[in-house]
């Protein structure tokens, strides 16, 4: 019998992101919705910039920081995956997604930084979902503990296996961990224009 709170991906989460060179900064956001045309209209993009591209393309398009981009497409029914370069952790475009959950892993590999999985709703961060330090121990959001079943985060700050046992855990929440055919996908990239959103400072 399936027993999807239990389930690990096929692949390792960190090699996955390494082989296909987005290991260095990697902005996830994991938006309820089955709509990617909608969710991309609520992050104020600029439709006229749109490129329907897989992620090697992507790689290769985005240089620097001219505008916020974002990489938009379906994850898993009832979900949308949105890959974000140039937006941080809670940005407005973030809040701004409204009544419907969103999870969000941050992790910057030139700064060994990693700001673990959080999930916001209607403008709000309500918490941490990270797997605990120990089998059954106190989370932020305790709702969501039996999608941590088995996975242990270790004392010793080893960032990118870290970031593979989040990924676990989304991936547990949405019905899809990341795969070979997540990374083939092609989807809509677009940008997001200077001045869409006001900044926090």
């Amino acid at each position: 019998m399936r027993n999807p709170e239990r389930e690990l991906p096929a692949e390792d989460q960190w090699d996955l992101l390494v082989e296909h060179n987005i290991y260095y900064y990697f902005h996830g956001l994991w938006v309820e919705s089955d709509d990617p045309e909608e969710v991309s209209r609520l992050l104020r993009v600029d439709p006229e910039t749109r490129l329907d591209c897989d992620l090697e393309t992507l790689v290769e398009a985005y240089q620097g920081r001219p505008a916020d981009t974002v990489w938009i497409g379906p994850h898993a029914p009832g979900w949308t995956h949105v890959l974000a370069f140039g937006l941080y952790l809670f940005h407005p475009a973030i809040r701004g997604l409204g009544k419907r959950r969103v999870f969000e892993i941050r992790y910057d590999h030139a700064q060994y930084d990693l700001e673990g999985l959080y999930l916001d709703y209607d403008g709000v961060q309500l918490g941490d979902v990270n797997p605990p330090y120990e089998e059954g121990g106190l989370m932020t959001l305790p709702d969501y503990r039996s999608h941590t079943n088995g996975l242990v985060l270790i004392e010793d700050l080893d960032l990118d296996r870290h970031l593979h046992l989040m990924l676990c855990t989304v991936g547990r929440i949405t019905g899809r961990f990341l795969d070979r055919e997540w990374f083939a996908s092609t989807r809509g990239l677009y940008r997001i224009p200077d001045g869409a959103w006001p900044e926090l400072w």
